[in-house]
C-alpha cells in the first residue's frame, strides 16, 4: 500500500503540516536535524507524493507542454533540449508532443495537454497551419488561461507572445558571403512556400542579389521542405541551372546536398560553394564543415521559458514578438568564384 504523508508524519512523531514544509521543499525554520529524520523516514517508507493531489491544491501541474513539428530536425530537438534544461531549473517537467508537420497533430496535442492542465504551452505550429486553422486556434486560446508562448512562428492572434529570428536578416547574410566571393549564379534551395521562416529567407536571399543588380530568376530556387531529402532532390535541379553556388534555407537540406555530391563526384568547395542555415551541432562536423547561418538557439529558447515564467507569474504583457539576430559562421564549404 502506498505511503501517505500521515504515515510519515507517524512515524516521525511531528505534525502533516511540518512533513509537508520538508518534502514540498517549502520555506521553514524547521532544524536541519529534524529535516534529515524526516527524509529519512520518508526514503525507508518509499514515499512518494501525489502529484495530482498537490495540483488539487495549488492549481499547478508543475508542467509545460512543448508541441513542435518535427523531432528528427536537429534545429527543434537542439531547441527542446535547452527549453527542457530551462523548465528545469526553474522546477517544471516538460511534456513533449512531436506533430509530424501536421496540423491535426497540433489541435490533438495543444487539447491533450489542455485536458492534462499543463501550467504553459510552449508550440511551434505545423508547417500547413493556415488562416482557418487559425481562427480555429484563437477559439481555444478565448477560453483558456493558459499562457502559449509560440516559438519559430507567429500568430496573428491576440495575447500570443513569439519568439523568433530575423529570417530574412539570415538569408540576406548567407546570400551575401556567397555574392562577395565572386558568384553570381547562385542556387537557393527553400523550404515550404506557406512557411513565413521560409519566405523571410527566400526574401533575404532577393534582397542580396537584388543589391548586386542581379535579377531574381525563379528557375534558381528549388522548393524544399527543410528535411534531408529535399536537398538530395535540389542538387542535380540545380546543377542543371549551372549554379555555382548554393544557398540551403537549412542544414538539415544542407546535409542532403553534401550526401548527393557525392555521387556526382563534387567536390565541396571546391566545386561547388554551399551555405546553410540554422548551425545544428552536425554543421561543424562536415568534411568540409559547413558555413550557416547561425541561430541562437540558447538564447531562443531560454527566452520562450523565461516569457513562459513571466505569464505564470501574471507579469508578462498582452503578447507581443521577441526578435533575435541571425550570425553568419564561415567554415570551409565556400570559396572565390573561379571560372573553369
Amino acid at each position: 500500500m502506498r505511503a501517505t504523508l500521515q504515515d510519515v508524519a507517524k512515524k516521525v512523531g511531528l505534525s502533516t503540516t511540518t512533513v509537508s514544509l520538508v518534502l514540498n521543499n517549502k520555506p521553514n525554520r524547521i532544524s536541519e536535524a529534524t529535516k534529515e529524520k524526516i527524509l529519512a523516514a520518508a526514503r525507508e517508507l518509499n514515499y512518494r507524493p501525489n502529484h495530482i493531489a498537490v495540483s488539487m491544491v495549488t492549481k499547478e501541474t508543475k508542467t509545460i507542454g512543448l508541441i513542435l513539428p518535427d523531432i528528427s530536425n536537429l534545429y527543434f530537438s537542439e531547441l527542446a533540449r535547452v527549453i527542457e534544461d530551462e523548465c528545469n531549473k526553474h522546477g517544471y517537467n516538460v511534456l513533449y508532443g512531436n506533430t509530424h508537420d501536421s496540423v491535426k497533430r497540433d489541435f490533438e496535442y495543444l487539447n491533450i495537454f489542455l485536458d492534462r492542465n499543463v501550467d504553459a504551452i510552449i508550440m511551434s505550429l505545423s508547417n500547413s497551419f493556415g488562416l482557418e486553422d487559425q481562427k480555429q486556434f484563437s477559439r481555444i486560446l478565448a477560453n483558456t488561461n493558459v499562457p502559449i508562448i509560440m516559438v519559430d512562428r507567429t500568430l496573428d492572434t491576440q495575447g500570443i507572445v513569439s519568439v523568433v529570428l530575423d529570417h530574412k536578416q539570415g538569408g540576406y547574410l548567407a546570400t551575401k558571403h556567397l555574392l562577395s566571393l565572386g558568384h553570381r549564379r547562385i542556387g537557393c534551395v527553400s523550404g515550404p512556400a506557406n512557411v513565413p521562416s521560409a519566405i523571410q529567407r527566400l526574401e533575404g536571399y532577393k534582397q542580396a542579389l537584388l543589391e548586386e543588380q542581379i535579377p531574381f530568376d525563379p528557375d534558381w530556387v528549388y522548393t524544399g521542405d527543410f528535411r534531408v531529402e529535399s536537398g538530395s532532390r535540389a542538387l542535380p535541379y540545380l546543377l542543371g541551372q549551372n549554379v555555382s553556388a548554393i544557398f540551403a534555407c537549412n542544414d538539415m537540406m544542407a546535409l542532403g546536398i553534401y550526401r548527393e555530391s557525392r555521387l556526382y563526384n563534387l567536390r565541396i568547395p571546391n566545386d561547388l560553394s554551399l551555405v546553410g542555415f540554422d548551425d545544428i551541432f552536425l554543421s561543424d562536423f562536415l568534411d568540409p564543415p559547413l558555413t550557416t547561418v547561425a541561430q541562437p538557439i540558447a538564447d531562443i529558447g531560454k527566452e520562450c521559458v523565461k516569457q513562459a515564467m513571466l505569464a505564470l507569474n501574471n507579469e508578462a504583457t498582452d503578447g507581443g514578438t521577441f526578435v533575435f539576430k541571425p550570425v553568419l559562421k564561415v567554415r570551409g564549404s565556400c570559396r572565390p568564384y573561379q571560372n573553369n
